[in-house]
């Protein structure tokens, strides 16, 4: 009895797997659809950024006058204690 079963086993298998190779049904090739053709757009050309920056650091008397005055630093290690 378990031999039977065996090939009716093996039987099923082979089938299950000889499915695989099968031919499957002709599906109809989608058609090329035309798309308009798109006209380029123009890249927009960027505006030169203006630089102050440099005009304003080799200018002496500028960062004379508007430099923030130096605070007087007291050391937290000195006094009485």
């Amino acid at each position: 009895m378990k031999n039977w079963r065996l090939w009716i086993g093996l039987a099923g298998l082979t089938l299950l797997l000889l499915s695989g190779c099968a031919r499957t049904a002709q599906v109809a090739e989608p058609t090329a659809q035309s798309t308009p053709e798109v006209p380029p757009t123009a890249i927009p050309t960027p505006t030169p950024k203006v630089d102050y920056c440099l005009e304003c650091h080799t200018d002496k008397d500028r960062l004379i006058d508007t430099a923030k005055p130096e605070e007087e630093v007291v050391s937290e290690s000195e006094g009485a204690g």
